[in-house]
């Protein structure tokens, strides 16, 4: 009888065991996850930084008032040098759509972003542009494209 107790409570001990394990490993996924935002928030940022480089160099930032004012208007290098600038935009988006998707963005990040991103995508030049590189992107991110797209369509 004193050996099937001493098994009753060594099996109890090593429940309680199992269950505080799960709880750290649980505490430090979430330490994992957290720090993984974090490091893609940053990166956001770096691209954000990249992306207003561009406007620093006046020629570009003239052409690209020219470009939403009249894209017609630009010669072929200044509509490469637009098109270029306006793809770079639609990698970030798709960049932070995928992280968004797989849980690695956080909630408030994605929403001001794909905002920020969709408005860019209603400007007549920029779906210009997102017409003729549509099909270069992942699926599912052209789909969110595209229905944003609908959305501005209906409105």
């Amino acid at each position: 009888m004193k050996l099937e107790r001493l098994a009753l409570i060594a099996e109890i001990v090593g429940a309680f065991a199992v269950v505080i394990s799960l709880i750290y490993v649980g505490a430090g996924i979430r330490q994992n996850t957290d720090a993984i935002m974090s490091a893609n928030h940053q990166n956001l940022l770096a691209m954000d930084i990249d992306k207003n480089s561009w406007f620093r160099d006046p020629d570009f930032a003239e052409l690209y008032e020219l470009a939403l004012a009249d894209i017609d208007s630009l010669s072929a290098s200044q509509r490469r040098q637009f098109s270029t600038y306006v793809s770079d935009q639609i990698n970030i988006w798709e960049n932070i759509y995928i992280a968004h998707e797989k849980g690695l963005v956080d909630e408030r990040v994605w929403e001001g972003s794909n905002e920020f991103y969709s408005s860019q995508l209603r400007v007549p030049s920029y779906r210009l542009i997102w017409a003729k590189t549509k099909d270069g992107w992942t699926g599912e991110f052209a789909q969110h494209a595209e229905s944003v797209l609908s959305d501005a369509a209906n409105q």
